[in-house]
């Protein structure tokens, strides 16, 4: 218990200062400054620590304790710094701990209780815009396959969200605000719109599985936001990749080499061509990777999960496409770089068939491909389909049609190969034997 003083008064308080130790309990600190616990009496328990000095330092640090002890621990309760609070002001707080432990109350434990329920407020007092840049951006910015998702990720939620509901707490978002965060747009841009809704349903989830938001999911399209936003199909309409007629390919392609002058000056040009003969998409010709090239083997082999598909795909090269990758400057990296080694643009390709005269953009190659695969008349739905990395995805086909038919593949490759380059050269003839002719004649 203790030991009950006598009250002292503020000026014999304020001489109180840190000891020198004696050494006779650790000989290392005999005539070093120790901290000191002054008992200064009016209450039981109450004491003025005294720390020694710090630096240049005259006076250290003080600091007002309450010694008591709670149940069978003791506990020593910090009432603040002293001169900051002073000594009447210690004496109440002391006073009034005093009564909460005889009336069975634990000081420390209420203290700790009451802390952590402020932080577990205060965690919850997060922003949308503060809880999206922290948790959700990184996050999603590693499931990205690639740089420009997470800049367009980042490009929506900064223009079309967080001047709406940005600086509201998570907790606070309700359905009404959802509503005229996509009003303005749903109309006009129903397609980014319905990404936006997208994005915000999804940091709002986030958050309720993090615990910092008690109430349901405001951003929710079905049986909600539905009843009061018109459908999307009622107000949107698909807009296909512009693409060129199947029959304009040849001359395309002759305009495309014109623009490759001298050769190889222009790895653009070189990269489209890759590109319309590989059947591939911009973004995968603009990062293909000499270790997925077999130019032996005449494969380039697509690492699941590096493109739009999660499965390995096998695509087959075709002979102007392995004279391409031969004629590349290097061997390691990526086959396609701008001449002073950068990564080629998106627009660089897109933007190629209108500045030759096509009304077409580079993804647009792709239909041109499936159109005239459909005109041939000679080769079968799945082999073009696989052509585009197209899976079936319905039921027991898909469970069974596994194998990607790279042979058959090549075959249509090499035919696709033979019009884009030199155009009609009887490919669509229909063949007659000779003894017919003959007997025609």
């Amino acid at each position: 218990m203790p030991k009950v003083v006598k009250e002292l008064s503020d000026i014999s308080i304020k001489r109180f200062r840190h000891r020198v130790g004696t050494g006779a309990k650790n000989p290392e600190l005999k005539g070093k400054p120790i901290k000191a616990m002054h008992a200064v009496g009016g209450v039981s328990g109450l004491y003025l620590q005294c720390l020694p000095p710090k630096g240049s330092e005259k006076v250290g640090a003080r600091q007002w304790i309450y010694r008591a002890t709670v149940g069978d621990k003791v506990r020593n309760i910090g009432l603040g710094n002293y001169p900051s609070v002073p000594t009447k002001s210690a004496r109440k707080a002391a006073r009034e701990l005093q009564e909460d432990i005889k009336s069975g109350l634990d000081p420390v434990s209420e203290k700790k209780a009451k802390l952590s329920q402020l932080r577990a407020m205060q965690t919850k007092e997060i922003t949308f815009e503060e809880f999206a840049r922290e948790r959700f951006i990184p996050k999603q910015s590693l499931e990205h396959k690639g740089p420009h998702q997470t800049r367009r990720l980042n490009q929506l939620l900064r223009d079309y969200v967080f001047p709406r509901i940005g600086n509201m707490l998570l907790g606070d978002i309700e359905r009404e605000d959802i509503v005229e965060l996509l009003e303005p747009i749903w109309t006009t841009k129903n397609e980014t719109a319905r990404r936006v809704l997208q994005y915000v349903h999804r940091v709002i989830q986030l958050a309720i599985a993090k615990k910092l938001r008690e109430k349901g999911n405001p951003a929710v399209w079905k049986n909600d936001l539905s009843l009061e936003l018109a459908k999307p199909a009622a107000i949107h309409k698909v807009k296909h990749h512009r693409a060129i007629k199947w029959e304009e390919l040849p001359k395309f392609i002759k305009a495309l080499n014109n623009l490759d002058a001298p050769k190889g000056s222009r790895p653009d040009v070189q990269c489209m061509l890759f590109m319309i003969l590989t059947v591939s998409r911009p973004s995968e010709a603009r990062l293909a990777d000499w270790d997925e090239i077999d130019l032996e083997q005449k494969v380039w082999t697509q690492p699941a999960g590096k493109y739009k598909s999660k499965k390995m795909w096998e695509i087959p090269l075709c002979p102007t496409v392995v004279k391409i990758l031969k004629a590349q400057p290097k061997r390691r990296g990526r086959v396609f770089s701008t001449l002073d080694g950068g990564e080629l643009y998106s627009a660089a390709l897109s933007s190629m068939p209108d500045a030759l005269g096509f009304d077409a953009v580079a993804h647009g190659f792709r239909a041109t491909f499936r159109t005239w695969g459909q005109k041939q008349q000679r080769f079968t739905e799945e082999e073009l389909e696989l052509s585009l990395k197209h899976l079936d995805t319905v039921g027991c086909r898909a469970a069974y049609a596994r194998d990607q038919l790279l042979p058959e593949r090549r075959s249509v490759i090499n035919a696709y190969e033979k019009w884009a380059m030199k155009g009609d050269s009887g490919q669509n003839k229909k063949v007659v034997s000779i003894n017919k002719r003959r007997r025609a004649s």
